[in-house]
């Protein structure tokens, strides 16, 4: 990423999907469990990934590809996706811009949904209107959520409020390796002992 480059959402509005996914999908399925379990589903929509496809197809088939950086949105929702693709320079990103197709989620719920059919790109600024022909025309949504900055921070706002203020070094900075403690042991086996 560049400072001054375009944080840009492409694809399928934001749903209370994925919610606790990981955790749903570690454990035993039951009816104790299944309405908590609803919005942990992940919902495809083969039409909007197609329109995507089309999109990003588009782009990177013309004689100009405006796509500088792209990263499929999964696990962890925007916040995932949007604070990998930044790194390590940082943006300011704006929860307002993302489109809704539930507008009563809340902004932790649209920060963190794992809608589906959804990129995220960065683009130069004085590419937005290509990229926005492109979208038109392959009936694609896209929504500029942000900005690179270089202050080496997620920054997240809502109706101008600051809700996420989070240094990226700590969380995708150089993490320290993990040891790991083996020794051998000898195991009887028939009365004899093998390694």
């Amino acid at each position: 990423p560049k400072e001054g480059y375009l944080v840009v959402k492409v694809g399928g509005p934001a749903y209370r999907l994925g919610m606790g996914g990981g955790a749903a999908s570690s454990r035993e399925q039951t009816k104790d469990n299944n309405t908590q379990d609803e919005s942990a589903v992940q919902r495809g929509d083969p039409e909007m990934g197609n329109r995507l496809n089309r999109f990003i197809k588009a782009c990177i088939q013309s004689s100009y590809n405006p796509i500088l950086s792209i990263h499929d949105q999964g696990a962890g929702g925007t916040a995932n996706v949007t604070q990998e693709i930044v790194y390590p320079l940082g943006a300011d990103i704006n929860l307002d811009k993302i489109i809704k197709g539930d507008a009563t989620m809340t902004p932790s719920e649209i920060w963190v949904s794992e809608f589906q059919e959804q990129d995220t790109i960065l683009i130069k600024s004085e590419d937005i209107e290509y990229v926005e022909e492109i979208s038109k025309r392959e009936n694609c949504p896209i929504a500029v959520i942000g900005e690179i900055k270089n202050h080496k921070k997620i920054k997240v706002y809502t109706n101008e409020e600051c809700i996420v203020d989070l240094e990226l070094e700590k969380v995708l900075g150089k993490m320290p390796q993990k040891e790991y403690q083996l020794e051998k042991r000898r195991i009887p086996i028939n009365g004899n002992k093998k390694e």
